[in-house]
C-alpha cells in the first residue's frame, strides 16, 4: 500500500523508450538483455514517476488524464507499481524527493491504443553484438565459437568500427555485447574499448589475452568507472585455474596463469576492478574453493563460475560434470562464501538443483514462458568483417549473413528483407517438423522467436523445433 507522502523513483537502471508502436522499459546492463513492453496507460505512468512527485501529486495526475476517481487512479498506480516489482524492484519508494532521478517528458511515451503492438520485435535494436576480433591468444578445450570461419575474414579497421558505433549511439543504443574471438586480441583492442567507453556505451568486455599497464591506463583514463544510467562496465579474466598446469592444460597454451595474474594486477593497479570468471569441467570442479582463495587473496571481489555447457564447435561429452560434481562445486562455493562474506560469487554452478523428471506439462509450460529469441528482435549482430550477423554460436557462413555494415546503415540492416525473411520464415520451409502442423507457429517462431542455434546443431537445419520444444523427444540432446 502506497502512502500519500512517498515519493516513487525510477531505479537510475532501467530505461524508458519510445519504440514507435509501443514503449519498453529495459534495463542497462552488461550482463543481459532485460526488457518490458509497457501497455500505453502504464507507459504514461510511468512517464510521470521522477522521483519528485509525491503518490498524491501522482494520484492527481492520473485521475486528470485517465478521467477517473482518486481511488481508481490510486488503484491503478499501485498496480502497475506491484506489476513491475514482481520479480525485480523498478520503482523505489522512498520518504524523500530524489531530485536526481531521471525526469521524462510524458508527451514522449504518447502510444495510442489503436496504434499499440505487444511485440516482441522492436524498430530498432537494443542492443549491439560485437566480433571486434576473431583472434584470440589461447586454444581452450571447451571454446564455442566459429574460429575456422571467423579467421578467414577480413577484419575490419578501427574507424570503420567508430563510424558504426557512432550510429548505434545516435540510435539510442548504449548496451554492447562482446563476442568472437577474444576483444583484446587486436593491437588497437584497448583503443577500440576506450571509444566505446567514451561513446557512452554500457559493455563486458571478456578476456583471456594479456592486458598491459599501456592499455589498462588507457581504459580507466577514458572513464571505465563512469556508469551508464546507474550501470556499470564489467572487465572480466577468465581464470579456470589458480594451479598452473591445469590452467595451462584448460587454456592450451604455456605460462596462462602468470600472464593472467599480471593482468589482474595491471588492471588494479589502474583503477578496474575485474571479475574473475572460471568454466567447470571434470579437470577443475574441485578446485573451486581454492580459486575463490586464491584470487581473493589478489584483491578480486566478484567472480562467476560456470558449469561446462555444449560447444558446438570443440564439444567433448568428457567435459560435462555429474550431477555429484555439480552438488559437490556448490558445497564448495557455499564454503568458499562463508570464508570470504564480502566476495561475489555467482554463475549457474552456485546452486544445484537435481534434474528430476519433467512431466510433458512442465514441459509445455516451461517452453511457453521461455524468454524468446533476441536475434533480429532487440539484437544485431556484426562479424570481424562487417557482417551482419544474428546469433554469435551460428556458423560465419554467407549463408547466415543478412547485411553487410560496410555499406549499409544499421537501420538498413535491421528492416531488410534479408533480416525479416531469417527471422520469420515461411512455414513451408518447417515441413516434414512438428512445426509445419502447429497452432502456435506464428506466435512461436515469428514473434517469440524458436532457437535456429539449437535446431541447427541438434538436428541439421534451421527450420526445425530446437530440442527443448515440448514436441521434441526429452533428454535427446544434452545441453549442459
Amino acid at each position: 500500500m502506497l502512502k500519500d507522502e512517498d515519493y516513487l523513483c525510477l531505479q537510475s537502471e532501467w530505461v524508458l523508450r519510445n519504440d514507435g508502436d509501443k514503449v519498453i522499459l529495459y534495463l542497462t546492463s552488461p550482463k543481459s538483455i532485460e526488457y518490458q513492453i509497457l501497455d500505453p496507460a502504464s507507459a504514461m505512468i510511468m512517464s510521470l514517476i521522477n522521483g519528485r512527485r509525491c503518490v498524491r501529486d501522482l494520484i492527481e495526475k492520473i485521475g486528470f488524464l485517465f478521467d477517473i476517481s482518486a481511488d481508481a487512479s490510486r488503484s491503478l498506480l499501485e498496480s502497475i507499481v506491484g506489476i513491475l516489482n514482481d520479480k525485480s524492484e523498478k520503482v523505489g519508494v522512498q520518504d524523500i524527493a530524489d531530485t536526481t532521478a531521471v525526469e521524462y517528458n510524458p508527451l514522449d511515451f504518447l502510444v495510442s491504443p489503436e496504434e499499440f503492438k505487444c511485440q516482441h520485435r522492436l524498430t530498432r535494436p537494443l542492443t549491439l553484438l560485437i566480433y571486434f576480433s576473431g583472434w584470440c591468444q589461447t586454444n581452450c578445450i571447451y571454446c564455442y565459437a566459429d574460429l575456422a570461419n571467423m579467421r578467414r575474414l577480413k577484419h575490419m579497421p578501427l574507424n570503420l568500427w567508430v563510424k558504426v558505433m557512432e550510429q548505434a549511439r545516435d540510435l539510442g543504443i548504449r548496451i554492447v555485447q562482446l563476442t568472437g574471438g577474444d576483444p583484446m586480441s587486436r593491437p588497437d583492442s584497448a583503443e577500440f574499448l576506450a571509444r566505446l567507453t567514451e561513446l557512452g556505451f554500457v559493455f563486458l568486455a571478456s578476456t583471456k589475452c594479456y592486458v598491459s599497464k599501456k592499455d589498462a591506463s588507457r581504459l580507466a583514463e577514458a572513464g571505465w568507472n563512469r556508469p551508464v544510467n546507474g550501470a556499470c562496465r564489467v572487465f572480466q579474466v577468465s581464470i579456470d585455474s589458480p594451479d598452473q598446469r591445469i590452467a595451462d592444460r584448460m587454456m592450451g597454451c604455456k605460462g596462462y596463469l602468470q600472464r593472467t595474474t599480471e593482468t589482474l594486477q595491471n588492471l588494479m593497479d589502474a583503477g578496474i576492478e575485474p571479475k574473475v570468471k572460471a568454466v567447470l569441467t571434470p579437470i577443475n570442479y574441485h578446485q573451486a574453493y581454492d580459486h575463490v582463495e586464491a584470487f581473493s587473496e589478489l584483491g578480486i571481489k566478484t567472480f562467476q563460475f560456470t558449469n561446462y555447457g555444449r560447444s558446438h564447435y570443440r564439444h567433448d561429452d568428457d567435459l560435462f560434470l555429474t550431477d555429484e560434481m555439480k552438488a559437490k562445486v556448490s558445497e564448495l562455493l557455499k564454503a568458499a562464501k562463508d570464508s570470504w562474506p564480502d566476495v561475489v560469487i555467482e554463475g549457474d554452478a552456485v546452486k544445484f538443483t537435481p534434474r528430476g523428471h519433467e512431466s510433458q506439462k512442465e514441459r509445455a509450460e516451461r517452453w511457453e514462458s521461455r524468454a524468446g529469441c533476441s536475434a533480429g528482435r532487440t539484437t544485431l549482430g556484426i562479424a570481424p568483417d562487417g557482417s551482419a550477423v544474428l546469433c554469435e554460436q551460428m556458423p560465419l557462413e554467407p549463408q547466415y549473413f543478412v547485411g553487410d555494415l560496410k555499406r549499409q546503415s544499421i537501420m538498413e540492416v535491421w528492416n531488410s528483407p534479408e533480416l525479416l525473411r531469417f527471422i520469420c520464415p515461411p512455414k513451408k520451409e518447417f515441413n516434414g517438423t512438428p512445426c509445419s502442423a502447429c497452432a502456435k507457429f506464428e506466435a512461436c517462431v515469428h514473434d517469440t522467436g524458436h532457437c535456429f542455434r539449437d535446431a541447427l546443431f541438434a538436428y541439421g537445419r534451421m527450420h526445425h523445433p530446437p530440442p527443448n520444444c515440448p514436441q521434441m523427444l526429452a533428454g535427446a540432446y544434452r545441453q549442459s
